[in-house]
């Protein structure tokens, strides 16, 4: 994880505990900073992945920007 990421991550929960003592577990404000925390942890570990099979490549590195559309076929 870089730097910048570790510093929202910290920054979330920090955030998430504030609203945890401020407003309550089951508080629309907890729900919605726990959401993205857990949104940030699922990006972060998707990009490790990536990184790790694609050999530490960046997306701006890659000629067709390291994205991807996958489309179901119709039945």
């Amino acid at each position: 994880m870089s730097s910048h990421q570790d510093e929202l991550l910290l920054s979330l929960q920090s955030s998430l505990r504030n609203a945890l003592h401020t407003f309550g577990p089951t508080s629309v404000q907890y729900a919605n900073i726990s959401k993205t925390v857990d949104e940030h942890m699922a990006k972060t570990a998707l990009q490790a992945l990536t990184q790790k099979h694609d050999g530490s490549q960046t997306e701006e590195a890659k000629p067709w920007g390291g994205r991807l559309v996958f489309r179901v076929k119709g039945q």
